[in-house]
């Protein structure tokens, strides 16, 4: 069997439609060669590369018009989203200009108004912008996890934005579907943050009565010098809080963080390092350890407790 011809340089490494497969001058035998995959209908894509979500959301984005957005949009950006939600074999796409819900197998489609500024045209994919897709995701995610997304949203390093364009943007939607709980979130969102879990820690700390933790504020020495910015902390009580995540366990990072933890208890400071561990109650009606070691951290520095 002869090879099929090869393709034009437009057409490699990413889905293309029918009609852009014709204009480079493919014929109709040759869109169905089986060098070519098939994303979904009216859209070919060469058979080497792989189906990520972005491939098939571009493929789907093509056919339709639509723009990606709500649980697709957030991995694409890379929102933190619960694991049962993180198979993606569904993806959701918003029509434009008020036209009718996608109506597609794997394809979970919206009707709802989208502004053109509301829209980001990325190079590979048209999808929803940070700010509407976490506004989107209210509908969705429980309170706790739209928490974690908003933190995110507003990290440290290389934020999605910033919380004066997120109150902004919350001002405009008043009235809307999913904003009374993105305004229950919006009290809980916390710039600067730098992890999902940390968020997490926050919140249980919170919930449980104890009062909130300062975020990434840096700890200096009698001098002046700078020493670490730990993730959380009480200052008035000289109390640091570190989660350490899993990447914490290999050798070098140990050695690091024994540094960072003598030098903060050389100047006085409680350190109470937490795991995964701490944040999951031991059994049903047990509180989880976090909350028991930094209660008695506190207390131990003079915390009377909430009046």
């Amino acid at each position: 069997m002869p090879r099929p011809r090869p393709l034009p340089p437009a057409l490699l490494g990413q889905p293309f439609t029918i009609r852009q497969a014709k204009a480079a001058g493919l014929t109709r035998r040759r869109a169905r060669a089986l060098d070519l995959a098939r994303p979904c209908h009216g859209v070919r894509s060469p058979a080497a590369v792989e189906m990520t979500l972005l491939v098939r959301a571009r493929g789907l984005a093509l056919a339709t018009g639509a723009v990606v957005s709500h649980l697709s949009a957030a991995a694409l950006w890379g929102f933190p989203l619960p694991l049962h939600f993180e198979d993606h074999a569904v993806i959701h796409l918003t029509s434009r200009d008020g036209a009718r819900a996608v109506r597609r197998k794997n394809v979970c489609g919206h009707r709802l108004p989208l502004p053109e500024d509301e829209i980001c045209d990325g190079r590979y994919v048209a999808c929803t912008s940070p700010l509407r897709t976490w506004f989107d995701l209210a509908g969705i995610l429980s309170l706790q996890d739209l928490v974690i997304a908003g933190d995110f949203l507003l990290r440290r390093k290389a934020p999605l934005s910033t919380p004066k364009a997120l109150d902004a943007f919350l001002a405009e939607k008043k009235g809307r579907a999913g904003y009374p709980k993105a305004m229950k979130a919006r009290v809980l969102i916390r710039a600067n943050t730098d992890s999902p879990k940390e968020t997490e820690l926050r919140l249980l700390l919170i919930a449980a009565g104890l009062p909130e933790p300062a975020i990434n504020v840096p700890m200096f020495d009698e001098t002046g010098g700078w020493i670490q910015d730990p993730d959380m902390s009480y200052e008035v009580f000289k109390i640091a809080i570190q989660y350490d995540g899993g990447h914490h366990a290999t050798p070098a990072q140990r050695r690091s963080d024994i540094y960072r933890d003598e030098s903060a208890r050389s100047l006085g400071w409680l350190v109470v390092v937490l795991t995964q561990l701490d944040l999951e109650p031991f059994a049903r009606g047990i509180e989880p350890s976090a909350i028991t070691k930094v209660r008695a951290a506190l207390t131990s520095r003079g915390w009377k407790g909430a009046h």
